[in-house]
């Protein structure tokens, strides 16, 4: 794999993010913590989706022409902030779903909670690799 692919994949801060949302079940699982460990993999996770955004916008807008980029960097804005809701929409669906998966009307435990949470943040570090793995394609073809 070619040097500037490898940084340009790591500059996006998605394997951070992958990393430490798959690092966020385990600290809550135990629930021995004082929230240390919590904090650090919640902002690691932040950090990483931070700094992936720029770099993606950057990368996806290279290739359009001047005349055309006000109407392409909407569009792109559009589709990022409809990401964003189609995300909490789903993984919040999975944590509830998980969450309140007892049907018999009983208040889930805290436990039931930390296992809510460590399979979204599962589910969240998939879609972080995903992002990753997008994040290698190179475009085939030219806008014309």
């Amino acid at each position: 794999m070619p040097l500037a692919v490898i940084r340009i994949a790591l500059g996006d801060g998605f394997p951070s993010a992958a990393a430490s949302f798959a690092g966020t079940g385990p600290v809550l699982r135990e629930g021995t913590d004082d929230g240390t460990w919590l904090l650090v993999a919640l902002t690691a996770s932040g950090a990483g989706l931070s700094s992936a955004y720029s770099p993606l916008f950057t990368r996806t807008l290279a290739t359009v022409r001047r005349q055309d980029a006000a109407d392409a960097g909407g569009v792109l804005v559009t589709a990022a902030q409809l990401g964003l809701l189609i995300g909490v929409a789903v993984f919040g669906a999975v944590f509830l779903g998980m969450f309140l998966g007892a049907a018999d009307g009983t208040v889930p435990s805290a436990g039931a909670s930390a296992d809510a949470l460590w399979v979204t943040c599962v589910a969240l570090a998939g879609a972080a690799r995903c992002g990753l793995l997008m994040s290698l394609v190179r475009r085939v073809g030219n806008l014309r």
